[in-house]
């Protein structure tokens, strides 16, 4: 069973996988048989061939940061604020993943990222948007 500090240093391998474009690394951080998804119906990889293939057109400069790290040890199961993007590109994926681990790998990840501006704390900014939905306009 994996701890907290496990479960943090195998996502942070996970984003130094991707960062050096290493998908062979990348994949070894899930189970064979691990089932990646974005849904509800967006997309789904289960297992390491497929996500090998998923990672490949990685780009130079990719990167996945995590701004907070939540795990409950007894199910084994966590969750991640984070950014996936392009270093230098104006706009990320910025979201939460939600995974299961089956030893000490991922077993299961759920991702709901929004594509939005590539520096976290403007996507994360109250001002200086136009809210779809706010105390003046809602019903």
């Amino acid at each position: 069973m994996a701890d907290r500090l496990e479960f943090e240093l195998l996502l942070r391998r996970l984003a130094d996988s991707w960062a050096e474009l290493d998908t062979t690394a990348a994949a070894r951080c899930f189970t064979v048989d691990a089932v990646y998804m974005e849904p509800p119906d967006v997309q789904l990889f289960v297992g390491r061939d497929e996500l090998t293939a998923y990672f490949s057109p990685l780009t130079e400069g990719t990167y996945l940061d995590f701004h907070g790290i939540w795990f409950d040890e007894p199910s084994q199961t966590g969750a991640a604020e984070f950014s996936f993007g392009v270093r230098g590109a104006e706009t990320a994926d910025h979201g939460v993943v939600v995974v299961g681990l089956t030893g000490d790998l991922i077993a299961s990840w759920r991702e709901y990222p929004r594509t939005g501006p590539a520096r976290f704390s403007k996507f994360t900014a109250t001002f200086g948007k136009k809210w779809q939905w706010n105390s003046d306009n809602y019903p």
